[in-house]
């Protein structure tokens, strides 16, 4: 074994540095080190790359290791891909000591490129271990530091065992260039050992072309705003300054990068931001002056250096990255049905100060003589952010701050200079609420002044939606935090504690379940954490408020002789307790969660015997038989839940047609192309998969494992940026974490929470024009008389192409969702006869 030890020695008030040790991995001072990297399962290396040591970019010792592989792109070879790799075993197979592998990634082509590297035992398939990856951007160095311990014990890789370290990329979109080098192990608490000069040396020198392209764009980007704003002098000047600011900026990385010390790896960074910067700062010009064409009409305070502008519900306006893309209009128009809530952004921008309690405020909207829309119905309140400190392993085109908290207990928000700080504008239109067009004012307020006033119409249709979910859900609120290897010591503390979120949030327990009903969410959970048990007294309140959804009575694992009693005698007291409230009919019973093939005979004596036991409960699991039962011995299940990625219509029906149910589920994944809620896809998925996909493919249900995995230390109490945490599990963000915990432990919606539940509105609509249209069909005076109305509604029930073709097409414009949702409205309303509703309860 080879040790490096870095010793950084510094001598500050007679104190000297600690030492720092690693262990040496590799680090390509010999042949050997390179020749034993081979194809996998050959010995020798294809023609389809090269390996050798070089002289350049050496982080350790004289040498680093050279990867160079062609251009690949599928569409110049019939849709074919390739993955150029190598693989070989580690010098050291014993990794149990270790929780980090560390190494220094340099890509000098002009081309960003990824590279990937599974880790596995003697046991465990390639592709089943550990699996890392990095997307190096152009002329760009990497650190990776892989969470090994972590790592090893979420994919089950014997540590003690390490026999293959397989290293690949995927379609070169270029020649591919990579350097590799001092890779090293280091024990929980080594640090990493600094970088020599000679390193940063030749870090600076590829730094330095980019230096000159960026203060070439800067002097192209001034040349084009001065054109751009040569009619309006204020803003020609404003642009000049924030260039001239850019510039300054520009020069301290070159400077600093002349220096060749350890500031040469902030360097990438730092253009990226000017970059950045300078192309927000032509779309930030771009959106003032086309508000400045409507400025006069809206504007009623002194506010000549503030932009509003208005985005739906359906995007996320990052507050600090650059390029932005707002609406600007005088006029806002929302449509929604009663009983249901429809929401919409106001973004305010202050281009040249700060900006103190700014605050949106709607009045009072009338629809004629007596017809009132009241401003109560609408709050206005400020977004929160988060700040993202890592790429996800779904990846993520910005690493910052990010919106989703919404923060209902503030109504006001400080915006610095520069910010674009969104308020999210929640309208709910109550159930006795007369259908009609309303008008009113928005007006935007600093420091309690109006500024800006806005025409404001409310739209209510005239049908309602239903207070229960549209759509039958199973989704976990059981509030509980996840450790990482780094945390888990300090979060064991943070236990302790009153205000730590996961035991704040139960001094209100009850205004909780109150807060997930208005979402269509039960207060429910899939698995049996410790101590959990239904809320019987919050779903028997429910119940009697017609809000009531399916819940849990239980989770079960496959069957064992010796467990099953105890498995039988916890559900059996839930059922019966059940019963007795009248409750039954929403119950169901879930379990094997995702289970693999060898265990489908465990899963089938487990269902059976439920099903003897529990014949009127649905028995429900995730459990991965794709076929759904028909080419494998599970056949006593009630309802199969697969992912979205894996619901196949075709088998779908097949299940159906033998009376089982085909639910399905989203978690940490599919990834895109397929829709999911993390935080940092679009918004507009959450609400695609609710009802557009949910409307085209008809799941039975929609199966979440959980929303409430917090790992913060403490409630959001203050804003818009935030200290909360938005890693949830592992290293996700907002995966199985919907929601936030405000001041005391209240609850607090996020923007993706909003959309969820939007979506299921979308359903609603397509539920109730679909059931208007049986009743006209089944009618035969109706049916004669509606003809032509049934041909219009019938397409309008269509998912059109514009909004969804597959599961994996999408749209992301929200307008195309607004235009078949609008359709649907305007069909149930001109059907001639009551809309109808398929909950049993008149739409109307």
């Amino acid at each position: 074994m080879r040790l490096l030890w870095a010793i950084a020695l510094c001598i500050s008030l007679g104190a000297g540095a600690p030492l720092s040790a690693a262990t040496i991995l590799f680090d390509f001072e010999t042949d050997e080190d390179v020749t034993l990297w081979h194809d996998e399962r050959k010995t020798t290396l294809g023609d389809d790359k090269r390996l050798e040591r070089t002289q350049a970019f050496a982080a350790s010792g004289q040498f680093s290791m050279r990867f160079w592989t062609a251009r690949w792109r599928p569409e110049e070879h019939g849709g074919a891909q390739k993955w150029p790799a190598f693989e070989g075993k580690p010098p050291i197979t014993d990794w149990s000591r270790y929780d980090r592998l560390v190494m220094e990634l340099v890509n000098v082509t002009d081309t960003p490129h990824q590279l990937s590297l599974f880790i596995t035992d003697s046991e465990k398939p390639t592709r089943q271990g550990l699996n890392h990856r990095e997307v190096i951007p152009a002329h760009a160095r990497i650190q990776a530091v892989i969470p090994v311990r972590k790592g090893f014990a979420a994919r089950k890789v014997d540590a003690t065992d390490i026999q293959v370290m397989h290293f690949f990329t995927e379609d070169p979109p270029e020649e591919m260039v990579i350097h590799l080098d001092r890779l090293l192990l280091l024990e929980p608490g080594e640090e990493i050992p600094p970088l020599p000069a000679s390193y940063l040396k030749e870090l600076a020198a590829l730094q330095a072309p980019h230096v000159q392209k960026a203060r070439s764009d800067l002097a192209e980007a001034a040349g084009r705003l001065e054109e751009a704003a040569r009619a309006k002098p204020r803003l020609a000047e404003w642009a000049a300054e924030e260039i001239a600011g850019l510039q300054k900026r520009l020069s301290r990385v070159e400077a600093a990068l002349a220096q060749g010390d350890e500031a040469v790896l902030d360097a990438p960074q730092a253009m990226a931001r000017l970059r950045q910067e300078a192309a927000g700062l032509e779309s930030l010009l771009a959106l003032r002056l086309r508000f400045e064409r409507i400025r006069p009409a809206v504007q009623v305070g002194s506010a000549e250096d503030v932009v509003v502008g208005f985005a739906s519900s359906m995007e996320k306006v990052l507050p600090r990255a650059g390029a932005i893309s707002l609406q600007t209009r005088e006029r806002v128009q929302i449509a929604l049905a009663r009983n249901e809530k429809e929401s919409l952004q106001v973004v305010v921008l202050p281009c040249e100060r700060d900006l103190k309690r700014v605050q949106v405020r709607a009045r009072d909207l009338f629809a004629g003589p007596g017809r009132r829309f009241s401003a109560r119905n609408i709050q206005a309140v400020p977004v929160g952010y988060v700040e993202t400190r890592a790429t996800p392993p779904y990846g993520s085109p910005h690493i910052g701050w990010w919106p989703d908290p919404i923060l209902d207990f503030m109504k006001d928000a400080d915006v610095a200079k520069g910010d674009a700080q969104a308020f999210w504008i929640r309208v709910r239109a109550p159930k006795s609420q007369a259908p009609g067009l309303y008008h009113g004012k928005l007006e935007v307020l600093v420091e309690g002044r109006p500024r800006f006033a806005f025409d404001l119409a409310v739209r209510v249709y005239d049908f309602a939606m239903p207070d229960a979910s549209p759509l039958p859900l199973a989704i976990t609120f059981s509030p509980h935090d996840h450790p990482t290897d780094q945390t888990k010591e300090v979060q064991a503390k943070w236990r302790e504690m009153e205000e730590y979120p996961i035991n704040a949030w139960r001094r209100h327990r009850s205004r909780w379940a109150d807060f997930l009903a208005d979402y269509y969410i039960t207060y429910d959970s899939l698995y049996e954490y410790s101590g959990w048990e239904p809320n019987f007294d919050d779903l028997a309140r429910l119940h009697r408020q017609g809000r009531l959804g399916r819940f849990n009575l239980g989770y079960f694992p496959v069957y064992t002789e010796e467990g099953w009693p105890d498995v039988i005698k916890r559900i059996r007291a839930r059922y019966e307790k059940a019963k007795a409230l009248g409750l039954l009919e929403y119950a169901y019973i879930y379990g094997c969660d995702e289970h693999p093939k060898e265990k489908f005979p465990g899963v089938e004596r487990a269902a059976a015997a439920l099903k003897k036991e529990f014949p009127d409960v649905m028995v429900m699991t995730t459990t991965y038989d794709h076929s759904f039962g028909q080419d494998s011995e599970i056949q006593s299940v009630d309802a199969w839940c697969p992912l979205t990625s894996r619901f196949d219509p075709e088998r779908v029906a097949g299940a159906r047609a033998r009376g089982k149910e085909v639910w399905w589920y989203i978690c940490c994944g599919p990834h895109h192309p397929h829709a999911n809620m993390f935080i940092e896809y679009p918004a507009i998925e959450g609400r695609l998969l609710m009802g557009a996909l949910t409307t085209k493919y008809r799941p039975d249900g929609f199966l979440y494992y959980q929303i409430s995995i917090w790992n913060s230390r403490k409630p959001i109490t203050g804003g818009p940026f935030t200290d909360w945490d938005p890693r949830s599990w592992t290293s996700y963000h907002g995966d199985g974490s919907w929601t936030c915990v405000g001041p005391g432990g209240i609850p607090l919606a996020t923007i993706r929470l909003e959309n969820f539940r939007d979506g299921l509105e979308d359903y609603a609509y397509a539920r109730i024009l679909e059931a208007t249209i049986a009743r006209v069909e089944a009618s035969p005076q109706l049916h004669e008389r509606r003809a032509e109305w049934l041909k219009t509604a019938k397409a309008a029930l269509e998912v059109p192409a514009e909004v969804a073709q597959s599961l994996a097409r999408y749209t992301d414009d929200p307008s195309a969702v607004y235009r078949w949702r609008d359709r649907i409205a305007r069909a149930i309303e001109a059907a001639g006869t009551p809309p109808a509703s398929p909950w049993g309860k008149a739409a109307r």
